[in-house]
């Protein structure tokens, strides 16, 4: 028998919310980290809507909305000229904003709800060497002692990070390029006519970018990317010298931005590498996070994504566990599905920062003249916040979702919507259990009480099309329907309740 169900390398966000999600799912986990402390600093910020549902369904969304702050919308500048406003109010979400939330305080609150769990992380534990079995995994793991202790595990997931010792141990290639720009980041007290308020500002000046937002009333968090020679004596980003605030305020008066940095309460170089794990599954190990991917920090998506990998992969490990006879499939469709995600990430993050930081005089006037009008158009707007907020993320084609037709915009694979209803609810208000959902549209009492008989692992709502308004009706059609909802919150299924058939067997193959 295996030590552990699950060994989890790494207890950052995502390693903290694979192990959320598999305890609520009633799975054994091991959690290690090589660090003896959550992180200290603000790091990542961005809180996009489709983390705050999945924190909805933690019960956690509230505290998190409670310590962070909103942001409503973002303008770009460029050489002072406004060129882009977006705003977030069309993110189609019970969470129409980003939320900044210091990665210190996301990590606490992930904490302390997977303790809440009964599971804590083994802090100054690192990871020595992983040799895949046939069906399990050993795992030899370094105490702070220096003791080792060598750990079988039925499954592995690597959250470790960029620099991965999971990956590294089953040898998948990390694949990509670095970027041929130098970043520099810190919170800093700020004063002057362009400090940012509830809105992200963009600077860019003959290819260099400064990024500010406001993180609290005091502080801002500023990130400046800087095309200029590392190594040339009077750059401002030289190596052999510590950060200093004159390295900000240096770009940020060379492109006329109007702040003035009082003090910095913490501030760093760092680099970025566009990277992509060649595979994210090697036998019973995966990876998630930084350890399969990682790109630009345009747009603040890196933690997020990271957050969606463990919630699709470990319903897919627990159905498993519960008896899906569908292993194989299933287990692979984690790949087939999140790197499709991870390679739209770092195509789309690598074209807009190849577009803010061009340097080319022709190209910026193009740009400058262009975006202005593309970017205020309704349909550019929505598509721009889907893909910000990650509420867009859809599986369609996926070989794990199974669409029978029906009425209304839902298709299997998307996102299921949190629709208002009549009675100043929402559809997935008390959807917490951390169970899949079936939603029944439309359909007959005894057809609701088949699908609770029929579906023991899945929660069951009925909803009737009179206490949808116009939006959910359109998105969801007014015959009677069926969507078997996954545990990360998109549908698996679409189909009719009548088609008996159908909907149990994809229910059985899936453990639902």
């Amino acid at each position: 028998m295996p030590d552990a169900q699950v060994l989890i390398i790494g207890a950052g966000p995502t390693g903290m919310t694979a192990a959320i999600e598999l305890r609520r799912a009633g799975l054994d986990v091991r959690i290690v980290d090589k660090s003896d402390h959550l992180a200290r600093w603000s790091q990542a910020l961005v809180i996009q809507a489709r983390t705050l549902e999945q924190f909805q369904r933690y019960g956690i969304a509230k505290t998190a909305i409670e310590r962070g702050r909103r942001l409503t919308g973002a303008r770009i500048f460029s050489e002072n000229k406004l060129i882009a406003h977006f705003k977030f109010d069309q993110v189609p979400s019970r969470y129409p904003y980003l939320l900044f939330l210091p990665q210190s305080e996301t990590e606490a609150i992930l904490n302390e709800h997977m303790e809440s769990l009964g599971t804590k992380a083994e802090r100054g534990v690192e990871l020595v060497s992983l040799d895949q079995q046939a069906d399990s995994v050993h795992a030899r793991l370094r105490h702070p002692n220096g003791q080792e202790e060598d750990v079988k595990a039925r499954w592995v997931i690597g959250c470790d990070g960029a620099h991965s010792l999971v990956r590294e141990a089953c040898g998948i290639p990390f694949e990509g390029h670095d970027v041929a720009l130098h970043f520099f980041l810190g919170d800093m007290e700020v004063e002057g006519d362009d400090r940012p308020t509830n809105e992200l500002l963009l600077h860019l000046h003959h290819g260099d970018v400064i990024f500010t937002a406001a993180l609290t009333d005091k502080l801002t968090r500023v990130i400046v990317a800087r095309h200029a020679d590392m190594n040339s004596r009077d750059d401002s980003a030289g190596k052999d010298r510590q950060l200093s605030i004159e390295d900000f305020q240096k770009t940020i008066d060379e492109a006329g931005v109007k702040i003035r940095i009082l003090r910095s309460e913490w501030m760093t170089p760092f680099h970025v590498n566009d990277r992509q794990a060649k595979h994210y599954r090697k036998g019973n190990i995966f990876l998630a996070g930084d350890a399969s991917h990682i790109h630009s920090p345009v747009a603040g998506q890196g933690m997020n994504t990271g957050i969606q990998d463990a919630a699709n992969l470990c319903w897919k490990i627990a159905a498993i566990e519960r008896g899906s006879d569908a292993a194989e499939y299933l287990l692979d469709s984690y790949e087939t599905e999140r790197a499709a995600v991870g390679r739209a990430l770092l195509a789309k993050t690598g074209t807009v920062l190849k577009l803010v930081t061009s340097g080319n005089p022709l190209a910026t006037g193009l740009s400058d003249l262009i975006v202005p009008h593309v970017t205020e158009v309704d349909p550019m707007q929505k598509a721009i916040s889907g893909f910000i907020s990650e509420t867009a993320i859809e599986y369609r084609s996926s070989p794990v979702v199974v669409d029978k037709g029906g009425e209304g915009e839902l298709r299997a694979g998307d996102r299921m919507p949190d629709v208002a209803l009549s009675n100043a609810s929402s559809l997935l208000d008390h959807w917490t259990s951390g169970r899949p959902l079936a939603v029944l549209l439309n359909g007959a009492e005894a057809a609701r009480a088949e699908l609770a008989a029929a579906l023991s692992h899945s929660d069951v709502a009925g909803i009737r099309s009179e206490e949808l308004d116009a939006e959910g009706r359109r998105q969801f059609g007014e015959k009677p329907s069926l969507l078997l909802v996954r545990p990360d919150g998109n549908i698996g299924f679409r189909g009719s309740p009548d088609d008996y058939d159908s909907w149990s067997a994809y229910a059985r193959q899936h453990a639902l």
